[in-house]
């Protein structure tokens, strides 16, 4: 499937292929976790109904502490394979679908030429090959282990150009049009700081594109911190990085956010649809406050684009 922005540019379709390869997918999981193809096959079953059962299994059998940062939580993100699981579901889901088509139509509108675009925390670097599809120069980084293993091979096997960095220290600064950095500030430990990174990350005027549920605290994101709460719909986490909102969907998912100097003026102050996302945003901040999940009546769906027993 393709979609079309308009008659000059056309974009892969968000459900980036080998995404619709039930068997490829299997297979390769199969060979980096050295399980049968039928326990991965089984496993991916039950991803499919319920998001981060496999990872809610291993939580819990290494007896870790839930929604607070430890060192050994660090150790799980690198020594699971249940992630692998998590990410497949998670990026066939239709709510992942839907923002990485937007994403892909928005870079496609505000700039027709390829542009430079860090992936930063893309496990099995799904957006990363969405984006190199595009035609953009894409560099991705996540920690090492299972899903950087599989990142790896979906790159290699695609045959397109995709930089990758494997220490977050060799990342260049100022040297990205955009940052794109999904699903990960929910889970540090200090998002202040790693805003800061980002912002060191981007080129001025260059823009970060994020989304961050800190709302989703419960049993079924585990390694999501409860201390991160307080960010959730909190805009100043990026401002005082000199970053600041341009677009976005009214959910924040994504928001993105432009780097500008204290001297920049931005001519988008009435801006009615800023302001919309603003008001959301002062509900995320409430809502979390109050009874946690804002959007309780969408997050729980998995409803997934695929069935297992299928490729397509």
């Amino acid at each position: 499937m393709i979609f079309f922005t308009d008659q000059r540019v056309s974009l892969p379709s968000p459900l980036v292929k080998p995404l619709d390869d039930n068997n490829w997918i299997i297979n390769l999981i199969a060979e980096i976790t050295h399980e049968s193809v039928e326990t991965v096959r089984h496993n991916l079953e039950e991803e499919e109904i319920h998001l981060g059962r496999k990872q809610i299994r291993d939580f819990h059998e290494q007896g870790l502490l839930p929604h607070v940062w430890s060192e050994e939580m660090n150790e799980f993100y690198k020594n699971t394979d249940a992630f692998l699981y998590n990410l497949v579901a998670w990026n066939r889901n239709h709510i992942k679908l839907q923002m990485r088509d937007w994403i892909g139509k928005y870079l496609s509108r505000e700039k027709s030429s390829p542009l430079d675009i860090l992936c930063l925390g893309d496990g099995l670097g799904i957006d990363t090959l969405y984006l190199a599809q595009a035609g953009h120069h894409v560099t991705y980084y996540d920690v090492p282990g299972y899903t950087e293993t599989f990142a790896r091979r979906l790159f290699k096997d695609s045959g397109l150009a995709v930089s990758i960095v494997n220490d977050i220290q060799a990342i260049s600064k100022e040297a990205y049009d955009v940052v794109l950095c999904l699903d990960v500030l929910e889970h540090v430990s200090d998002p202040p700081s790693f805003v800061a990174e980002i912002a060191g990350y981007l080129r001025f005027g260059g823009k970060a594109i994020i989304h961050a549920p800190f709302y989703l605290v419960n049993e079924n994101y585990l390694t999501h911190l409860k201390s991160n709460q307080k960010y959730s719909g909190r805009l100043n986490l990026f401002t005082k990085q000199g970053l600041h909102l341009v677009d976005g969907q009214l959910g924040w998912n994504p928001i993105v956010l432009r780097k500008i100097d204290h001297k920049t003026q931005l001519t988008t102050r009435w801006n009615l649809h800023l302001w919309s996302i603003r008001l959301i945003g002062l509900y995320i901040a409430i809502s979390t406050q109050i009874w946690g999940n804002p959007f309780f009546w969408i997050i729980p769906n998995n409803r997934s684009m695929l069935k297992i027993g299928s490729k397509k």
